[in-house]
């Protein structure tokens, strides 16, 4: 039996594909994407001159002549060309097939400037081979990983980076060996995988990490023991990578990002095999591949798809009941519908979704993208609900969300028991009116209670660019204070 759905079914299906219903399903067509935003997949639209046109006519409004002229009165969708679908991200599709792996030069910067936080594993081990290099005058294998890296945070400005042969190391998980792939950076000398023409870490990620590292620095002699820190859709690991990268040198961290799309648990996992190393994953960070809806069970994740080493999901399981200090999210911010019809199953849980349509404006062509931006498993509301399922009493929430969208903030939090402490509004640009997006601290209700906390403070706005498109002093302020050198672009 068919239904209409706001997210995708939380079941065994829910980790059925990346992106479930993203793909059009017509049938025949040898490039398939997204259901079209604007025809809806319908193929046509009204052709509002011909029916402005027609409805003048007394004739033409009796209902015979109207089913005669209906076809008059449509025109071909002009965003999807008749098809009612739109083909996926050009250069998302041609990255796969002509873009080799790249690791990325390392970022402008004066030359006084020394990198702040812990130093990333790989780094470490690339450094030591191109002074081994330079000290015996020998090059060694040319395209060896750990050589190639430490050629690209040598090179000059001029180029992009290092394109790297399309090869498999077991010993380098990190290494971009797939087409497509690049390993760009993240804060300090930190890195992190990611696609050409896919979902890249972007402002509400370094912002989101800032604040959160702010706040819980606040809380330290609330916190007994290690930091126990949970990171909500997680992604490719940016916020994740970054407020552990901020936390690890002034508290003892345990934490845990978890991700429904496989291809962004294993860049992730991947990624910290080259700012932690292969044999602290687990110890220190560890990427859990799961619907984070399922958090309010039990068991989570029993009887699911994910992949998962059992070592760190036992890990997981530990640190969830004894809760979290520190939970961050960055949620999707566009609703979607989706069509969803039964299985042959007797299992209650078990649907599958046939189509995707976006309901506020148009849908990402990237498969990577669309869950990124889209609601597809839970907007802030159920962000929210799980992040009080897992918090400690003495814990936080730090989560990002469009501004227009303030509103289901503040009833979510109420719903989920939970009250917004502190609200940072972010402007994308110097002088405008609206605010682009906000982060928000949020701490359980009971305690401010008890505390008698003031409720939802807004801090002064902070503008990321000036009018005339350079990075604000206060934003270039943020990025240098998370090791990424901003104030030689600031004005």
């Amino acid at each position: 039996m068919a239904s209409l759905e706001r997210y995708v079914p939380l079941g065994k299906n829910s980790l059925s594909s990346d992106a479930p219903g993203w793909c059009s399903t017509t049938v025949g067509q040898s490039e398939q994407g997204p259901v079209c935003w604007k025809c809806k997949g319908r193929k046509q639209l009204v052709d509002k001159k011909a029916f402005k046109k027609g409805s003048k006519d007394h004739q033409f409004k009796k209902a015979k002549l109207m089913d005669q002229a209906r076809n008059f009165l449509y025109k071909e969708c002009s965003v999807c060309h008749g098809k009612g679908f739109l083909p996926p991200k050009r250069i998302e599709m041609s990255s796969l097939s002509f873009h080799p792996g790249m690791i990325t030069r390392k970022r402008r910067c004066p030359e006084s400037w020394q990198c702040k936080g812990p130093k990333a594993h790989a780094v470490s081990e690339a450094e030591e081979i191109g002074n081994d290099s330079m000290i015996n005058g020998q090059e060694g294998e040319t395209d060896s990983p750990l050589l190639l890296l430490h050629r690209a945070n040598s090179m000059k400005l001029v180029q992009a980076g290092v394109t790297v042969p399309c090869r498999n190391y077991s010993e380098y998980p990190w290494y971009p060996s797939n087409k497509g792939e690049q390993l760009c950076n993240l804060v300090g000398d930190w890195r992190i995988l990611q696609r050409v023409g896919s979902h890249r870490w972007t402002t509400d990620d370094i912002v989101t990490a800032k604040i959160a590292i702010d706040e819980i620095s606040k809380l330290q002699e609330t916190i007994s023991g290690p930091l126990r820190y949970l990171d909500l859709g997680c992604g490719n690991g940016s916020v994740l990578q970054m407020t552990s990268w901020g936390l690890m040198e002034s508290h003892d961290v345990k934490a845990f990002g978890i991700e429904a799309r496989s291809e962004a648990a294993a860049l992730a996992r991947r990624s910290l095999s080259f700012n932690i190393g292969r044999d602290n994953i687990g110890d220190l960070i560890s990427v859990i591949h799961g619907d984070f809806r399922d958090l309010e069970r039990k068991v989570p994740f029993e009887g699911r798809k994910g992949d998962n080493n059992p070592d760190q999901l036992k890990q997981f399981y530990n640190a969830k009941e004894e809760m979290f200090h520190l939970v961050t999210g960055t949620p999707p911010y566009f609703q979607v519908d989706f069509s969803t019809s039964e299985t042959s199953s007797e299992e209650k849980d078990d649907k599958i979704v046939t189509a995707a349509v976006i309901n506020q404006g148009g849908m990402p062509t990237s498969v990577q993208s669309a869950p990124a931006r889209c609601e597809f498993r839970g907007g802030i509301e159920e962000y929210l609900q799980a992040a009080s399922s897992v918090m400690a009493d003495n814990g936080i929430f730090v989560v990002c969300e469009n501004w227009l969208n303030n509103d289901r903030v503040y009833s979510g939090a109420k719903s989920a028991g939970l009250r917004i402490k502190q609200v940072y509004p972010i402007k994308g640009k110097y002088g405008r009116k609206e605010n682009l997006f906000g982060v928000y601290v949020l701490v359980r209700e009971v305690r401010c209670i008890a505390e008698q906390e003031e409720n939802g403070i807004v801090a002064e706005p902070l503008s990321v660019r000036t009018s005339c498109g350079k990075w604000t002093l206060k934003y270039a302020d943020l990025l240098e204070t998370m090791s990424i050198p901003a104030n030689h672009d600031a004005k």
